[in-house]
């Protein structure tokens, strides 16, 4: 693609007057030829005789069936109290050959008569008064080359892949993305198709802004493939016209196996374990001898309880040193059932420590 800066300044010169100023169309620059497919700038600017504050431009650039336009920026500045106000458009041909760009703008003039009216709110005034003209921009001429791919610019491809071996039904993701300065927004979603495995694709997701080249960002694009055998995923190719080089490459990316391992079958979840297996038999075998271990350990735990040693509650006859003493306090208490143990305290027929038994006994049955 070729531009020249500044030569086509006398190409074609609009001069307008009337509104008491006057301004001037030029084309700063443009490009002399494109490749189909291909972006490149055309530079308008529109110059005034004065400040021209009470002047707006209206400039919305339309397309055809031979090349799509688009604003890429503007600028509006005061230079030695004389507006200029330049224009970058997008030129983007969609078919080849010889393309005339000829394109529209609305010079839109507001009187200090209305602004003043409208300012100090007169009630027979109820909008602002414009003085409208169209205005043709000077015509471009540029040759559009031939080219086959859908894609142009600076562009490369990557692709990743989250796994290179899974089992059957798991799904592998896999991304693709795509970067670099070009016509990004014409990219077609790619279609990835592989005898065996269901393929889920995601619309392109495009994380891009206009540049002079057409657009620059990255397009990303996602993809699920589910299989229950071993399969390839093959080379993802994109023709891609380089307007570096001026030639058609081929972003490709490297093919790549994937590996399935065999998962349970449904029917086979609740068969029970083939005892000709040794393996499954010792762990069978493992897992009932720890449920008995453990129905042990229970048991032996129920019965040391039982037999632990129990701190004995304090008795009031514990002081008693005599059979007599114990007699006397066993009388004052006036339980009932000590009467059989106070009798053979008296008769001498039980000693001290056979009395505290007896009535410890008398107690613990309690």
């Amino acid at each position: 693609m070729k531009r020249s800066l500044g030569k086509l300044v006398a190409l074609l010169i609009l001069s307008v007057s009337g509104w008491g100023a006057t301004y001037q169309w030029k084309t700063l620059e443009a490009p002399q030829s494109l490749y189909v497919h291909q972006s490149g700038v055309v530079r308008y600017e529109c110059s005034f005789s004065t400040n021209a504050a009470d002047y707006t431009i209206d400039f919305k650039p339309a397309g055809n069936e031979s090349y799509k336009a688009s604003i890429l920026t503007q600028r509006d500045r005061i230079v030695a109290g004389k507006r200029i106000q330049t224009f970058d458009v997008l030129i983007t041909p969609i078919k080849e050959g010889k393309i005339e760009v000829s394109l529209e703008a609305l010079i839109r003039h507001t009187t200090f008569a209305s602004i003043e009216n409208a300012s100090i709110g007169r009630d027979n005034v109820k909008k602002y008064d414009f003085d409208d003209e169209k205005v043709q921009l000077p015509k471009v001429m540029l040759i559009a080359k031939p080219n086959s791919a859908a894609l142009s610019g600076e562009l490369t491809l990557e692709v990743q892949i989250d796994k290179q071996s899974a089992v059957a039904h798991e799904p592998v993701h896999v991304s693709l993305y795509l970067r670099g300065r070009g016509n990004l927004d014409q990219y077609p979603p790619y279609e990835l198709n592989i005898s065996g495995v269901s393929v889920f694709a995601e619309e392109p997701m495009r994380d891009i802004s206009p540049d002079s080249a057409g657009y620059v960002g990255e397009i990303r694009q996602e993809f699920a493939l589910v299989s229950d055998k071993s399969y390839v995923i093959p080379k993802i190719t994109i023709d891609v016209f380089d307007t570096t080089t001026q030639k058609l490459k081929q972003l490709q990316s490297d093919s790549v196996a994937i590996e399935i391992a065999q998962g349970y079958e449904p029917s086979n979840l609740l068969d029970p374990p083939t005892l000709r297996d040794w393996s499954t038999l010792a762990r069978y075998s493992l897992y009932g001898a720890l449920v008995l271990a453990g129905v042990a350990l229970g048991e032996g735990a129920r019965r040391l309880w039982k037999l632990r040693p129990r701190r004995k509650a304090k008795q009031f006859w514990d002081e008693a040193k005599s059979s007599k003493e114990l007699m006397m306090l066993l009388s004052l208490s006036g339980d009932k059932r000590y009467e059989l143990i106070i009798a053979e305290l008296e008769a001498g027929t039980a000693q001290l420590s056979e009395a505290k038994k007896k009535l410890d006994k008398l107690t613990t049955d309690k």
